[in-house]
């Protein structure tokens, strides 16, 4: 990494305590600590996703912009412990090989104790060995005849392990397919080892990002003309911050039921089931007026790929269907993808990207579809 001050190339001897050794001047973000993360690389992220400042992200978008990218995949299956081994029986030829051997060095001591007296301790070891065989040829004789109760034993025992195996795999097939999680940043995590390190050497948040709970909700001039139905409170915190409300001359919800009667909807919503279905919901209770549906469809997580946040969700799979048979229009990869447990987050959307879309659902529901030579007036100078 490179000191944000003086840009010296900065080696992992040349850093400790977070000290530039040519400045002597302090860094906030360690990458050891901070999954390669370091304060040059929070800085160009800032102003990537500010437009160069001319758009506020919030805290909580910040994170999600660090967060993994792509699809989890799926962990093998594992089969419960405790499977029993099959028993192994030696055969006739290594019964026979053991009376052989047996037999022969039996001889072989007689024969040495017999006719050379001397040898008698070559004698004893001989036989001794041909004492061990003759015991293990025994034993491999009692295991023989033991065999039928042996293999009925075992077999009971593996018809069980299996029964144990089949409903494993029913109760994992009654839920969505377990998914690997990959390491992400949770808030508090992101917010001890990230934001206060960067606090305590820059003395607050980088330039450009709001604290969301600290955006207070702004209200626009006159009376309302437009409705954005968001639940996602980063969301709405980064329109406030933005003057969305006040340009727009919009009222920010996070439920059906706080929309007014008689203004058109704009919806935003996560790439999940529940976000498509709380679109059909505000269009079922606001027939006669506009519903603009501007979030983030589950065909735009499953086109942008490796590109798009996928988060993983452990739910059973029966509701999950049902709800998804509440879905027309979902084309068969929506469903797969859906159906896996997976969404994706409308926050983790590009700022400047999700200001712009939810723009033009504000201006197509105030103004209709726009062609390709008009221009929308909107009742508040942008």
């Amino acid at each position: 990494m490179k000191c944000p001050r003086c840009e010296t190339e900065l080696s992992g001897k040349l850093r400790t305590g977070r000290t530039c050794w040519r400045c002597q001047q302090r860094f906030a973000l360690e990458p050891k600590y901070t999954r390669g993360l370091h304060d040059l690389r929070l800085r160009r992220t800032v102003e990537r996703l500010g437009d160069g400042g001319r758009v506020l992200l919030t805290v909580q978008q910040l994170r999600w912009a660090h967060h993994e990218r792509g699809q989890l995949s799926p962990r093998p299956r594992k089969d419960p412990p405790g499977r029993p081994s099959e028993p192994r029986f030696e055969g006739a030829g290594m019964l026979a090989f053991c009376l052989g051997m047996g037999t022969g060095l039996v001889a072989v001591a007689y024969l040495l104790v017999t006719r050379l007296p001397a040898a008698i301790i070559l004698a004893a070891v001989a036989g001794f060995f041909g004492l061990a065989l003759l015991g293990a040829m025994s034993k491999d004789a009692v295991r023989l005849l033991r065999r039928k109760r042996t293999m009925a034993r075992w077999e009971l025992a593996e018809r069980q392990w299996q029964l144990r195996r089949e409903l494993l795999r029913r109760q994992e097939d009654a839920w969505t397919t377990p998914l690997d999680n990959r390491p992400d940043w949770t808030d508090a995590e992101f917010r001890s080892k990230v934001l206060n390190a960067w606090a305590e050497v820059y003395g607050g948040l980088p330039d450009g990002v709001v604290e969301d709970a600290a955006v207070r909700p702004s209200a626009s001039v006159g009376p309302p003309v437009l409705a954005v139905l968001c639940p996602d409170r980063t969301v709405t915190a980064f329109l406030h911050a933005n003057t969305f409300a006040v340009r727009y001359r919009a009222v920010i919800v996070g439920s059906v039921a706080e929309l007014p009667d008689d203004l058109p909807v704009v919806v935003l919503h996560d790439a999940s089931p529940q976000g498509l279905v709380l679109v059909r919901e505000a269009r079922s209770a606001r027939p006669a007026v506009p519903v603009v549906d501007a979030g983030l469809s589950p065909r735009t997580a499953v086109a942008a790929g490796e590109r798009a946040v996928q988060l993983y969700e452990h739910q059973e799979r029966a509701p999950l269907e049902e709800l998804l048979a509440r879905l027309p229009g979902l084309s068969e990869g929506e469903r797969l993808w859906l159906g896996k447990g997976l969404w994706s987050p409308l926050a983790a959307v590009p700022p400047k990207r999700l200001l712009t879309m939810v723009e033009r659902a504000a201006e197509r529901a105030l103004h209709g579809n726009v062609g390709f030579l008009s221009w929308p007036v909107p009742e508040v100078p942008r």
